[in-house]
């Protein structure tokens, strides 16, 4: 395992910055910059310290998930990416009745207040980090979001009992924040303000998303959604819900190479098409597997958003034999896929962001 030293000598590696002009630069120039910010040492770094034994897992309401947010939120302080509201933390408890009940943590309202009138009942108390870039108009919001937990530590297990969650989800979180950063120094001020989100809770029941929408106000002021969950492995694309509603070419269908599945509510079908065709011109060397998914489709924290009627974008390259296991650590990522997936991924919010 690395040291927190080689690790911060990983990110001194990748700050020889292209010049930034003071003054608003021109389209080709500002996409250009972004691309060239975007940096495999810097990503590693994050990533290695994210899945690393010392985090324990990342496990919701446990101490690896807060020392994770505390860390996320350190990086976009340090990047100068304001908080959204008052603070970068976004603390919210989540509750069920007691555990023989086999009920799933809820964070609605009316949920919470029914819970609480029991005589025993369940809560964890966890925390969203989310960083803002205001646009133009400040008021309209493009949303990209990555969940940092993952499943914790199991004691019984004989061996290797910590579930590390390299690629599910370390390294989408390590990518958002690569993108935060290329978007925080490449001197452009997008068209609408952009939310960087960092969920809690998604492997309970997707919990921190749910949070955050439920409690936004005017979903209506959201263009879209990207989210990133599991981009940095050759995987199986799953049907893992009846209403998990892909083509049938592209359901069971690997990832692997360069490739990944682009997944898209109709609304966004025309950015997938736009996202494709920047691939090829700036020759990024990966290739998209488009699918339309249906707004009821469960999967990823994109669930919050596509029920209320916001259009979502989704990168992922599938599941694989690691998948929750404690198998998925570091050393089984394909760092140049995900870095690929984070220059590809930079190019759609940055579209959506300032598209018309």
């Amino acid at each position: 395992m690395k040291t927190i030293g080689s690790i911060l000598l990983l990110t001194a590696l990748c700050l020889h910055l292209p010049a930034v002009s003071a003054k608003r630069p021109e389209k080709k120039q500002a996409v250009d910059a972004g691309l060239e910010i975007i940096c495999k040492q810097t990503v590693e770094a994050h990533l290695t310290f994210l899945a690393s034994d010392a985090l324990e897992g990342r496990e919701a309401g446990k101490r690896g998930g807060r020392v994770a947010a505390e860390y996320i939120q350190a990086e976009l302080k340090k990047l100068g990416i304001k908080p959204f509201s008052d603070a970068y933390i976004q603390p919210f408890e989540a509750y069920s009745p007691a555990r023989e009940k086999q009920v799933d943590f809820q964070v609605n309202r009316d949920s919470i207040a029914g819970y609480r009138q029991l005589p025993a009942y369940r809560k964890l108390s966890l925390q969203n980090v989310v960083g803002y870039i205001e646009g133009e108009r400040k008021d309209e919001y493009t949303v990209i979001g990555a969940h940092y937990d993952h499943l914790g530590v199991d004691d019984l297990l004989v061996g290797d009992r910590i579930y590390n969650g390299a690629d599910d989800n370390a390294a989408s979180v390590a990518a958002l924040l690569e993108i935060a950063r290329a978007f925080a120094v490449n001197g452009e001020k997008p068209l609408r303000s952009i939310i960087f989100t960092f969920w809690d809770g998604e492997e309970v029941n997707y919990l921190g998303s749910e949070y955050f929408v439920e409690n936004f106000g005017n979903t209506a002021a959201i263009n879209a959604y990207i989210n990133l969950d599991m981009i940095s492995r050759d995987g199986l694309m799953p049907v893992l819900y009846p209403e998990f509603i892909i083509p049938e070419a592209t359901a069971g269908n690997t990832a692997t190479g360069n490739q990944f599945h682009l997944l898209y509510t109709e609304p966004l079908t025309e950015a997938g098409e736009r996202l494709q065709q920047d691939i090829r011109n700036y020759q990024l060397n990966i290739e998209p597997k488009p699918a339309v998914i249906d707004s009821r489709s469960r999967g990823s924290d994109y669930l919050a958003f596509s029920l209320r009627g916001v259009p979502i974008l989704w990168f992922f390259t599938g599941l694989h034999p690691d998948y929750h296991t404690p198998g998925d650590e570091t050393g089984r990522i394909d760092w140049e896929k995900l870095i690929r997936i984070t220059k590809a991924t930079y190019l759609s919010l940055r579209l959506l962001a300032n598209g018309k």
